[in-house]
């Protein structure tokens, strides 16, 4: 399989990933392994930079899925930094599929 091939293919994964836990299929800590498996999947295959950016990210929603997993959903300011890691990673996402 082509790098670029496997890029697109390992980013609609993680993209469909993201929309199944919005659309509230997916729990928050499989997200966040779900994540942690396609990130490492493209370490081979795209800059370490960007590696480093998706991992950044991810750790920011482990943390928050650490803190879901003791059964009390998450106080506001942990879902807003939730939510702005996510966008950012759908936006670091859209910058390398271009």
């Amino acid at each position: 399989m082509s790098t670029q091939i496997c890029l697109r293919f390992v980013i609609d994964g993680i993209r469909d990933t993201m929309d199944h836990y919005r659309d509230g299929a997916l729990p928050l800590h499989r997200l966040s392994w779900e994540l942690h498996s396609r990130i490492n999947t493209l370490v081979p295959h795209a800059p370490a930079v960007w590696i480093d950016q998706l991992r950044d990210l991810h750790r920011r929603i482990a943390e928050a899925a650490s803190l879901g997993e003791a059964g009390a959903p998450l106080a506001e300011r942990e879902r807003r930094g939730l939510e702005d890691s996510l966008r950012r990673l759908r936006t670091a996402l859209e910058s390398q599929r271009s």
